[in-house]
């Protein structure tokens, strides 16, 4: 984990138009699609994560488990058919980020949910050009929706899926996440070098390589002049690249505990790397998260 205190907040958006259009009985421009901001602010920060939605096959059972862990609390929109709504969270009562129903979260009987995530850009069709460029894949073509504003699903060269914005009220202020909101997010790669050009193509992020710091060793993606993502070499070929995102929290030992005790699991136990202490857990439908502690005062701001 970086020094968290330099980065702004690196809250993140998430969009799951790409499952959504193919599998429900609504379409992703039919369908809810809540503001990022509200009220407006009209500034944009390209380059940094500003939503987070939750693709999963059991919407009630990944809220129950951010309830009790994160104390978030939700709000649906849409009909009655899992398929066709929309779930908001929101963090003391500021919205982080959205659940999705898609039943293909679920292969056999083995949950595979996952957070999926979206950058702010100033124009999401040159990105969509710029990951086809880089070796990627537009997976949902520049599309508007709803209040969120125009938006676009790609994988990277790896097949890591992840996603762009534009918001259609501007992006949330510029600010370290506080508790129980995200503050950081990683991609685990098995190629730095080649995941650190695709990306700064695609959002213009400068690349400060990193020396070795025990288990991460890799490079941070750079925007507006803070810190926004890691891309860390992951050292088990058998373990898909991915994007994990990390919510701050007081005390990462006890949000571990209430994990397990809200029926996820803790993936790492809580270890303490750098300033930070960081664990990872999955929710009940398998979607893994990040979480952080900072030290003293600092996890109270």
């Amino acid at each position: 984990m970086p020094d968290v205190r330099k980065p702004a907040r690196a809250a993140m958006i998430g969009l799951a138009a790409l499952l959504v259009a193919a599998a429900g009985t609504a379409s992703a421009a039919d369908r809810y699609w809540p503001p990022i901001v509200d009220p407006p602010t009209g500034q944009y920060t390209p380059g940094r994560w500003v939503w987070a939605d939750l693709v999963t096959a059991d919407v009630a059972a990944a809220a129950d488990f951010y309830g009790k862990v994160f104390g978030w609390t939700f709000e649906t929109y849409g009909g009655e058919d899992d398929r066709d709504t929309y779930t908001l969270a929101l963090a003391d009562g500021l919205p982080i980020g959205g659940l999705v129903f898609d039943q293909r979260a679920m292969k056999g009987k083995t949950p595979s949910a996952r957070w999926i995530g979206l950058m702010s850009v100033p124009d999401v069709r040159a990105a969509a050009d710029a990951v086809t460029k880089g070796g990627g894949q537009v997976m949902v073509a520049p599309t508007m929706l709803g209040e969120r504003g125009e938006t676009a699903v790609f994988k990277d060269p790896e097949g890591t899926l992840f996603g762009v914005v534009r918001s259609k009220n501007g992006d949330p202020a510029d600010y370290v996440g506080d508790l129980n909101e995200w503050i950081w997010l990683d991609l685990w790669t098995a190629d730095v070098e080649q995941a650190t050009k695709f990306y700064s193509a695609v959002a213009g992020y400068q690349v400060l390589p990193l020396e070795q710091q025990g288990l991460r060793s890799g490079a941070h993606l750079l925007s507006g002049n803070y810190v926004r993502a890691g891309v860390m070499q992951k050292n088990d070929p058998s373990v898909s690249a991915v994007w994990l995102p990390y919510l701050r929290v007081a005390d990462a030992k006890a949000t571990a505990d209430k994990a397990r005790a809200a029926g996820g699991k803790v993936l790492r136990e809580p270890v303490s790397m750098g300033r930070a202490i960081v664990a990872i857990l999955a929710d009940p439908t398998g979607a893994p998260v990040g979480i952080v502690q900072l030290p003293g005062m600092e996890a109270q701001r």
